[in-house]
């Protein structure tokens, strides 16, 4: 394999050499069920909003960093978290980080006030920044490249299937209300889920070090967790904040403050070689392609969802429910495109597939615009231009994981990890930013009707198609520097 470049006796990577297959496939059980508890937990919480704000006096302001606060916390501590695996061992920083999740889910769930759940769930973020890029670096070290698509399309139809799932479990557990917890058991439900994983992992995954085990760079550390910072906050506060001078003046600052960043990385890197992201990494073609791409097509998605929960709830006068049946479609395109379509056109297309997933996202678009044009819902039109979106996602969203991180070398596969799941994380945040802009500038000075609200969605969606048409552009070109 061209990735062991440099000598793994001793590491994780000479460890997992050794692995039988029913081995691999015991670890990746370990690593999935901690994949699709933080997934879970992300959407499971929105269920229980309500039911926190009435049971312990938690205001807006505090809902909205219960929610929020997870979200900056993993994001702008994965790529140092990915680093750590990289230095300190995989399985050693997987097992820290799944053993701090479920203590501070405990913590969540028994959070006595609003300020102490707002903690709680800033930790619970973090932990999951240690957790999470050690998931797709122990593929890495676990499956040779030629592999790895098909572990990628498990992780994808895992992750559609508990983004689906969340809400669901969340009202059901919430409803069951057992031992008279409510709310408290959409936190609690990750303490079996944690200690089985825990368990799993200390006797599955490859004990030893990373390839490249050097020691952390506090500098860059602390600089990618300011660049991070300064690009999130604003981007998931700024939109229900109304843009405040702060807000935008925090923003603003991600721009020097990255190129400081990218100045120090190349000293740090030319004088110690041990720099948190090496610049070498970035200069990878497909790394470098790969990266561009997400920031064009990771928006999209996030950004629909929220344009469509207001067309369908607020303007066509949905229900919670209601709009539950209308976004199922999304799911299971999602699974027929991750489980069915996506590896029959991949044994065809190779990382095209990537490209016909985008040209499917681009199409359901139109159609779900066709579906609300002019203020009258189209009910199956609706539901096909769903299902469309969520097949898209499933055709595109592990060729992308596979492609990016294809011949990433095994001293970096934490930290392209990291870097890869927070550029999805500020990707995310950036698309529900623009197109609530976007829409709600549309809508503004109009009445609450479905023909305004359709309207808005109208006027949104040229941007969704611009970013698109930037992925594919950028994809096609990845497409060509990948074989299959």
């Amino acid at each position: 394999m061209n990735e062991a470049v440099m000598s793994t006796e001793g590491t994780a990577f000479h460890a997992a050499s050794a692995f039988s297959p029913r081995r691999r496939t015991m670890a990746l059980v370990a690593v999935a069920l901690a994949f699709v508890m933080d997934l879970l937990d992300t959407t499971i919480v929105n269920v229980a909003i309500p039911s926190i704000g009435s049971t312990i006096g938690a205001g807006s302001a505090a809902l909205e960093w219960i929610v929020a606060g997870y979200a900056i916390a993993f994001a702008v501590l994965l790529i140092v978290g990915g680093r750590l695996g990289d230095s300190h061992g995989y399985r050693r920083m997987f097992l820290i980080g799944i053993a701090l999740f479920t203590v501070t889910s405990l913590a969540c769930g028994f959070a006595p006030t609003a300020i102490a759940l707002q903690i709680a769930r800033l930790l619970q973020g973090a932990s999951a920044a240690l957790m999470v890029p050690q998931v797709m670096a122990l593929v890495q070290v676990m499956y040779p490249p030629d592999q790895r698509y098909k572990v990628y399309t498990v992780f994808g139809f895992l992750g559609g299937f508990s983004a689906a799932l969340g809400p669901i479990v969340g009202g059901l557990l919430i409803d069951a209300n057992w031992f008279d917890l409510g709310w408290r058991l959409t936190f609690l439900i990750n303490l079996p889920i944690g200690v089985f994983s825990l368990i799993a992992g200390a006797m599955l995954l490859p004990r030893g070090r990373g390839v490249n085990a050097v020691p952390i760079d506090l500098g860059g550390a602390l600089l990618s967790i300011l660049v991070s910072f300064a690009i999130l906050v604003p981007l998931i506060e700024g939109p229900a904040r109304g843009w405040p001078p702060a807000l935008v003046l925090l923003l603003a600052t991600a721009v020097p403050v990255a190129w400081g960043t990218g100045h120090y990385l190349r000293w740090r890197d030319a004088v110690h070689r041990d720099a948190l992201l090496s610049p070498a990494l970035l200069k990878r073609r497909k790394v470098a392609l790969g990266l561009l791409c997400t920031l064009c097509i990771n928006p999209v998605v996030p950004g629909y969802l929220l344009v469509m929960t207001f067309v369908m709830q607020t303007g066509f006068g949905l229900s919670a429910s209601q709009m539950a049946y209308a976004s199922a479609p999304i799911a299971l395109g999602a699974m027929v495109g991750l489980t069915l379509l996506g590896p029959l056109l991949y044994r065809r297309l190779g990382v095209r597939v990537l490209m016909v997933g985008v040209v499917v996202t681009a199409s359901s678009l139109c159609v779900t615009a066709v579906s609300v044009h002019d203020g009258h819902l189209l009910h199956w039109v609706l539901l096909l231009g769903q299902f469309g979106m969520g097949l898209g996602m499933g055709l595109s969203g592990p060729q992308l994981s596979n492609a990016t991180l294809h011949d990433v070398p095994m001293s970096d596969a934490g930290v392209a990890a990291g870097l890869l799941s927070a550029l999805q994380q500020i990707a995310g945040a950036v698309g529900v930013a623009l197109a609530g802009l976007a829409f709600f500038h549309s809508a503004d000075g109009g009445n609450d009707t479905a023909r305004h609200y359709a309207a808005a969605y109208l006027q949104t969606l040229p941007l969704f198609l611009g970013l698109l048409g930037a992925g594919f552009f950028i994809s096609e070109r990845l497409a060509g520097t990948t074989s299959k």
